[in-house]
Parts: structure tokens; C-alpha cells; sequence
């Protein structure tokens, strides 16, 4: 009995130190990720193979050096295929010197698996309201004080993932963008062989200080897995808003009004495949003087995009929108009004009118779909742009739904369109500063080459952040569509409240 039980421990010693601490890693121990790999070993040759703790996009590549020369560069995760003999193994972030080097042995029909000298950090840069926020670090090591890098946050629902430090062992120390090492406002965290650290940094948006620095939380060796992957968020905002409209299908207008939103996303990010789930309903009422309370905001739009990365900047993509509005939409006249309602070659008149119902609830419905390449062409601190090229595809569904002239007079009854074509999409985010950014999103569709035919929608949001809750935004969006072929654009002033769940 007694010998069994010290059997039940050996073996147990003898797993624990087989898994060492891959356990803190998101991807499978370095064994199950090496029986995943399908390449096969050719005559003369040997494998080398250098596991991943996050994923292979995640982290900086590898270099395999014969006496002083690069002869092979490769992505954790992958192996290379090397004749025998002895080789120097280079991993690591910041520079050739900074990189933690191994001597490691080759033989010919043999799969090498390197176990991790290294260790990986991950930081995840947020505000105080949990939201990612693409703000700037930098990393010391404390032993050298040698500085191995600038680090920022991302925004995750553009598909962006953070990056992951390989470092030697040790302690090393966050600092803010331009202070010294020796300043007393840094973090620091100890880095084992062979294990992986997570940290959420979280700065006050105020001024950039940093304020916290702390492991995110876990429930079990499978919840670190799931929550690398899986990131849902809901935030509520509320603000009164100066807003102005030109050539819509009802009148232009300038009112002041208070707003609710919410926004939900829901975000899938892994090495290889990125999917996001984003939510945006928003209602506004607003009160004239003299008059009854009126709907002046009304927006419910759906969005899922899928990418599947071929490497770090390309893969194909597949999306879909969805856009409606849940009331009636109404035209208010401060007369008795005299309108011509146009439904095809027929003409029918309406006199003395108050108000006149544009669309009901759920109409127009609008959908937008596309596949294609998704590239992402600059990624850095201060600027991040996106192009999707593809074959796109819109719908616009109507009932009893009309397009009012801009003199009031004439209402055109709008008719369901279904166009497909070449459709390219922009996706933009700058920084003009540490606070203020920018946020552009161009999709246009060409189903012609006849640019009367193009249909485009233009969503530009400038964000300034006034307090932790308290931000400014300016909205400029124009769009075109084939059943209202004229620019119609929409300009808003926000004073946002927000508040994350």
C-alpha cells in the first residue's frame, strides 16, 4: 500500500516538473503544441522546434545562429528543419544583444523541443473603467537598468492583439513614456523561466499617470485560457447634444436634446482567428419649446466581422451589418401644411397637414455584407490603419417609407434597392496628441464604374477625454445611397457621460 502511494507521488514530481510553468501559458505545453506540428522529418536533416506561451502572431520571431551567423529566423509556435549540429538559439524582445541565447544540439531524424529559458509578459494597458486603451509604456530591466522597449495598449475590436515580451529572467519595471528609471511612479514585476505574466497597467486618462498595476483576475488554470480569448464589454452613455442635419429625408435642423446609448461588443481574438460581435442602440428625445416631446434620435445597428490571419498584417474577412430604426419617423410642420405625396407616376394630395409619418418602426432595414483580404497597413502609437478590399453586397428595405424635398413640399415614396459590387473599406485611428483621437470608418461600395452608382457611408468620431467619466465627442458622418442619390451628412456635439459595466 505504502509503495503505491509513493509511486502516486513520483509520478505526480515527475508531471508537475514535465508541465513546469506552462501551465500559466494560453496556448498548450510546448509537448502538445510539438504533436500538432505535421512536419515531417526528411533524410540528413533534424527539427528544431521552439513553442509559443500566446500565439505565434503575438510574439517576436526566433533566430538560429551557425557560429556568428543568422542562418534561419522563425515564429514560436514553428520549427525549422536544421542538418546536425550545434546551434546558438536566440529569443527575445528589443535587440540582437538583449535576446536570451542557448546553445542547442541538432541530430539528424531527432525533434529537439526547447524548453523555455525565457519568460513572457503581457501587459494590458486600460483606464479606470476597464476599457483597452491605446496608451504608451516603457519596460527597464532593473539588474542593467537597460531600457528593452516602448509598449502600448490596442483597441481589441479592431482585431488588434497585445503583444507579448520575451524576456530573460528577472525583475524589470514599467515606467511612463519619457520617465527615468530611477522615478519613484513605476511598477515592478519578477519574470521565472519558462512562465508567463499577465498585468493590467491602468492609467488615469486625466493626465497619463499610472495608477495600478495588478494581475487580471482568475478562477481556475482554464479561466486564464478563456478570458485571453473571449472579452465582452457594455457601456451606457448618456449626453445632451447640439445636432445639425442637412439634406436627410426630412428637414434640417438644429436642436439641443438628451441622448442614450449602449454599446455592447463582444470580441474572439486568438493568433489566427479574430471575431467581433458589436451592438450600438441609441434613442434621444428632445422638447421644443411650446411642443410635446419629440423623437429626434433612433438608431439600432448590429455588426460581425470575421478574420482569419494568414500572418500578422493579411488574412480574408467576411462582415455583416445590420441597420434599423425601432420608432416611426415623423416631419412636424408649425403651419397647416399642403404636401404631395409621389408613389411612382402617381400623385396624391394632402392639405392642412400638422405631420406627416416618413417610415414606420423597423424601416428602412438596411443590411451590408462583404468577403475579401484585410491588410493591416501602419500599426504604431500614434496612427493604425486598416484597408479591406473585397465583393461587397447592400440591401435597403422600405415600407411605406418617403423621401421629403427640401423645400417640404414633396414627399417620394422610396422603393426597396439591392446592389453588388467592388467594395473597399478604410478603417483609421490616430492620435494627435496623448488625449484627443480620432476614429474614421470609409465603406463604399462600386457597382459601376459610372460614379453616380457609387454608395458610400463616411463615420468619423473625435474623442476628447475630459475626466473618467466625462468625455467630448464631434461626429461628422456622410453617406449616399442608391435610393437617395445625394450626400446626405449628419454633425453632432456630444457631452457623454459614460459609464462601463
Amino acid at each position: 500500500m505504502y509503495k503505491l502511494i509513493y509511486i502516486l507521488i513520483a509520478l505526480s514530481l515527475l508531471a508537475g516538473s514535465a508541465l513546469g510553468n506552462s501551465y500559466t501559458w494560453f496556448t498548450p505545453p510546448g509537448r502538445g503544441q510539438l504533436e500538432q506540428d505535421p512536419t515531417l522529418i526528411p533524410q540528413g536533416k533534424g527539427f528544431l522546434f521552439v513553442p509559443t506561451m500566446t500565439g505565434s502572431l503575438n510574439e517576436p520571431s526566433f533566430l538560429v545562429l551557425q557560429g556568428d551567423k543568422p542562418i534561419r529566423e522563425a515564429a514560436p509556435g514553428t520549427g525549422v528543419l536544421l542538418s546536425p549540429g550545434s546551434y546558438k538559439l536566440l529569443v527575445g524582445s528589443g535587440t540582437d544583444l538583449q535576446m536570451t541565447v542557448r546553445t542547442v544540439p541538432v541530430q539528424e531524424g531527432m525533434t529537439t523541443l526547447v524548453k523555455p529559458f525565457w519568460a513572457g509578459l503581457v501587459i494590458n494597458v486600460m483606464s479606470e473603467n476597464r476599457t483597452s486603451i491605446n496608451e504608451s509604456y516603457e519596460l527597464y530591466r532593473e539588474s542593467s537598468q537597460e531600457n528593452y522597449g516602448l509598449g502600448f495598449g490596442v483597441e481589441e475590436e479592431r482585431g488588434e492583439a497585445v503583444k507579448t515580451w520575451l524576456l530573460p529572467p528577472g525583475v524589470y519595471s514599467v515606467v511612463r513614456l519619457g520617465d527615468n528609471i530611477s522615478t519613484t511612479r513605476k511598477f515592478s514585476v519578477r519574470l521565472e523561466p519558462g512562465e508567463l505574466v499577465q498585468r493590467n497597467l491602468v492609467v488615469d486618462t486625466k493626465d497619463g499617470t499610472f495608477i495600478g498595476f495588478y494581475p487580471p483576475a482568475q478562477y481556475g488554470l482554464l479561466t486564464q485560457v478563456v478570458d485571453s480569448r473571449w472579452k465582452t464589454s457594455l457601456q451606457l452613455s448618456g449626453s445632451p447634444r447640439l445636432s445639425t442635419s442637412q439634406n436627410t429625408t426630412g428637414a434640417d435642423r438644429s436642436v439641443l436634446l438628451i441622448s442614450a446609448e449602449i454599446i455592447g461588443s463582444s470580441v474572439y481574438n486568438t493568433d489566427r482567428h479574430y471575431a467581433n460581435l458589436w451592438l450600438d442602440f441609441e434613442e434621444g428625445f428632445t422638447r421644443e419649446e411650446g411642443g410635446d416631446f419629440r423623437k429626434s434620435i433612433d438608431k439600432f445597428e448590429v455588426r460581425a466581422t470575421y478574420i482569419y490571419r494568414l500572418s500578422k498584417r493579411l488574412g480574408p474577412y467576411l462582415r455583416g451589418v445590420f441597420n434599423t430604426k425601432l420608432f416611426a419617423t415623423e416631419d412636424h410642420f408649425d403651419q397647416p401644411h399642403n404636401l404631395l405625396i409621389r408613389d411612382g407616376d402617381q400623385i396624391e394630395s394632402m392639405m392642412g397637414i400638422g405631420e406627416f409619418t416618413l417610415s414606420p418602426p423597423f424601416s428602412p432595414l438596411d443590411l451590408r455584407q462583404g468577403i475579401g483580404i484585410n491588410a493591416q497597413v501602419i500599426s504604431s502609437f500614434s496612427l493604425n490603419l486598416d484597408m479591406r478590399v473585397g465583393f461587397g453586397a447592400r440591401q435597403h428595405y422600405v415600407t411605406d417609407t418617403y423621401d421629403l424635398n427640401s423645400s417640404r413640399t414633396v414627399a417620394r415614396k422610396l422603393q426597396d434597392t439591392a446592389t453588388t459590387g467592388l467594395e473597399a473599406v478604410l478603417l483609421l485611428r490616430s492620435r494627435f496628441s496623448r488625449l484627443p483621437s480620432l476614429d474614421s470608418e470609409f465603406d463604399i461600395l462600386i457597382p459601376e464604374t459610372t460614379t453616380d452608382t457609387w454608395e458610400f457611408n463616411w463615420e468619423n468620431r473625435l474623442r476628447l477625454p475630459l475626466s473618467r467619466f466625462v468625455s467630448l465627442v464631434v461626429v461628422f458622418d456622410f453617406k449616399r445611397e442608391q435610393a437617395i442619390r445625394r450626400l446626405q451628412s449628419e454633425q453632432q456635439v456630444l457631452l457623454r457621460l459614460n459609464y462601463l459595466l
